[in-house]
């Protein structure tokens, strides 16, 4: 039985705060662990992934959001199996790209560690490009639970393999070599999973012009995207050494908390918005979750931004406390991120829109990060992120306004987003005067944590933009979990 939007996007959000979780577990202790440039050279190899892979996947896990739930169930078969081929073709690529071009990105990111660490690294892609379309086949079936599981899965095996070598070697090398292995396994757990989809077989006449006519501007969306986001990291790892770019990177970062949640509610949203044109009910999706986004971010945001300093202490040692900056800095963007405004353009089909606002967007990054890094160093990209991405934003509602003839009103909930502000500026204050009045620091944090969780439910409430259905709705999940995992346990010990 299908799960509503709501019930899918919960599933998938905890799914994803748990990868975000172990991940981030996984990056605390290899900052601990491994100096400042080995540090920096695994996550430059994870840089080189990302930008990569953008540019070679073409939109293809965007456009399975789109496709598949418009397909009849005999044809989903088909297609699903068409996509494996297509990935495992472009891996293949992408690897070959990795091995022949190792020397010169090496030189680029001022890293002769790069050039051995790629041609072990060069398989990773091979393994993890069928694998990361898995949750976008399962997600366009409406089988939330699939994704999780594997979410899950893939996550275990990264903690397992990647700090098992680390505690074991602190060895940057065979690390490397941990990343590729769990990669190996999320793969052949994803080939157990699929093996019912038909593979061998000849493509459709017209199959890859519908595909990527629809794709492509996507994919090359998401590759100016991808780069506009990466931008100021590449431009950092050219200007400076691996240890600098270790610095940058922990810093240099949007809230991971607020993209997990916009993307699991993302997900979910694109398949049901796709599946049919009635604006009237895409706007009703759309509002509703830019409402409960904004509940979720805003107080997220003013949380970080409050704590930042006994944050990175915590988690990273005194040693990275000089990325502080770079973070609050990024925290900037966090307003914009209650919505996701290219899913409205995705969802009509308007593909070419999404690809006009990328490429607009790399354009005045590229020149921002090398104008402002020259005169302001590190700082100066992270700025330039910023000042674009609400350039980005800004032009997309422009778009809304003229050229789709949409009212603005009837997508953004914008009285209820006041209201959320309000709460958290009031939250937010509250906390600040706790943490300049309070002699004890210790005591400051967690009497200022207190006070904000509850007068921003209060002034939530009490402004109505916390509704009782919120409330509800988080109580039904957590029942909901709780008692799967009562159920699950009481099996196994029948078991046993």
């Amino acid at each position: 039985m299908k799960q509503d939007a709501g019930h899918q996007a919960a599933l998938i959000t905890t799914a994803e705060f748990f990868r975000f979780f172990i991940k981030s577990l996984i990056g605390i202790i290899l900052a601990r662990l491994l100096t400042p440039a080995d540090l920096g050279s695994y996550r430059q190899l994870f840089l080189i992934y990302s930008t990569i892979s953008a540019v070679l996947l073409m939109g293809i896990p965007q456009s399975i959001l789109y496709f598949l739930p418009r397909q009849s169930p005999e044809e989903r078969k088909a297609y699903i199996g068409r996509l494996i081929n297509i990935s495992f073709a472009l891996s293949v690529i992408f690897a070959l790209l990795l091995l022949v071009l190792r020397n010169a990105i090496a030189t680029w990111f001022n890293n002769p560690k790069l050039s051995y660490l790629l041609v072990i690294y060069a398989v990773y892609p091979i393994f993890m490009f069928s694998s990361s379309l898995y949750n976008y086949f399962m997600l366009g079936l409406s089988n939330a639970r699939s994704a999780a599981k594997f979410t899950l899965f893939g996550v275990g095996c990264d903690a397992v393999l990647i700090l098992g070598v680390a505690f074991w070697t602190k060895s940057l090398l065979y690390i490397t070599i941990a990343v590729v292995a769990s990669a190996f396994l999320q793969w052949l757990y994803t080939r157990i999973a699929l093996r019912g989809f038909p593979r061998l077989q000849r493509m459709p006449k017209g199959f890859l012009k519908t595909q990527f006519s629809f794709a492509l501007p996507l994919g090359i969306s998401s590759m100016i995207g991808m780069l506009s986001v990466q931008l100021d990291k590449l431009v950092i790892s050219s200007y400076f050494d691996p240890a600098a770019f270790a610095v940058f990177s922990i810093g240099a970062m949007e809230l991971p908390f607020v993209s997990i949640f916009t993307n699991s509610v993302n997900s979910v949203l694109l398949p049901a918005m796709s599946s049919h044109d009635d604006i009237p009910d895409m706007a009703m999706r759309y509002k509703a979750a830019v409402r409960k986004n904004a509940l979720i971010i805003f107080p997220l945001a003013a949380l970080f931004f409050l704590f930042a300093e006994p944050i990175f202490y915590i988690l990273y040692g005194s040693k990275y406390l000089v990325s502080v900056p770079y973070f609050k800095t990024y925290l900037l963007i966090l307003p914009l991120r209650i919505a996701t405004f290219g899913i409205i353009f995705i969802a009509l089909g308007k593909t070419k829109h999404v690809m006009f606002n990328s490429i607009l967007t790399l354009a005045a990054n590229l020149v921002l990060n090398i104008v402002l890094v020259r005169q302001m160093g590190m700082m100066g990209a992270a700025l330039a992120t910023v000042i674009v991405t609400w350039l980005s934003t800004g032009v997309y509602l422009l778009w809304m306004k003229t050229q789709l003839k949409l009212r603005l009103r009837d997508f953004f909930a914008l009285w209820q987003v006041i209201k959320t502000a309000a709460a958290t500026l009031g939250a937010g204050l509250t906390a600040y005067l706790i943490l300049s009045i309070c002699p004890n620091r210790y005591l400051a944090y967690g009497a200022a944590l207190i006070a904000f969780c509850l007068v921003y439910l209060l002034l939530g409430y009490q402004f109505k933009a916390i509704h009782p259905y919120d409330i509800e709705l988080v109580k039904s999940f957590l029942l909901s979990f709780f008692q799967k995992k009562k159920h699950a346990t009481t099996g196994m010990e029948d078991n046993g």
